[in-house]
């Protein structure tokens, strides 16, 4: 499961368009990057670019990565600020980058694979709390790569629940950096055996 922001001409637009080329992917994956909650940095590491030809463009956000995306964007639970950062922020960012292209015919200068400095926090949601504690992982702080383990275990049980057999991720990465402080990735191993008995589980199944 995935947020898509897909662009998408016909021959006419596609005429029209002043060099349609991959420089609107970089676009969207730099506006989309940009605009992206900030804590950790796992979420906008979570973005890829899945599809650049002559004439589709799409970045993708990966719920496995970062199962809790889907909530920011709705605007569910205790943080609400983030709503619609997808679907009215970042859509209509894309669009006006766009527009403003093939008007203007000018190209901004832009990174083909935005960075992402990795960080750690201790603003943890009360569901990864929850699951530090089934796994006996007793720490006051979480990096992004903790966070993105814990995501991929609360959806790869979501998925299971739903009868949904898709657990890869697609597209171009974007390039990243750590900066964690000291015992802020206590728990990987634990964290990521459990993944794993979650995905054979549903082998299992199937």
């Amino acid at each position: 499961m995935a947020y898509n922001i897909t662009l998408l001409v016909n021959d006419e637009q596609f005429n029209r368009a002043v060099n349609f080329g991959t420089v609107f992917g970089q676009l969207m994956i730099n506006i989309g990057v940009m605009l992206a909650p900030m804590d950790t940095g796992n979420l906008r590491r979570s973005i890829t670019l899945t599809k650049n030809n002559e004439r589709r463009k799409q970045i993708r956000y990966n719920t496995m990565s970062a199962n809790y995306l889907r909530f920011l964007e709705n605007g569910d639970g205790p943080v609400k600020k983030h709503k619609g950062f997808i679907s009215v922020d970042t859509t209509t960012s894309i669009v006006e980058g766009i527009s403003n292209i093939i008007l203007t015919g000018n190209y901004p200068f832009l990174s083909s694979s935005p960075n992402v400095e990795l960080k750690d926090t201790g603003n943890i949601f009360s569901k990864e709390r929850q699951i530090l504690r089934s796994n006996e992982i007793k720490t006051d702080r979480i990096s992004a790569d903790i966070r993105r383990s814990i995501s991929q275990l609360r959806e790869s049980e979501y998925r299971n629940k739903i009868g949904m057999n898709k657990f890869g991720t697609s597209g171009k990465k974007i390039n990243t950096t750590t900066n964690f402080s000291y015992g802020s990735n206590k728990g990987s191993s634990v964290l990521s055996k459990a993944y794993k008995r979650n995905i054979e589980k549903y082998k299992n199944k199937t």
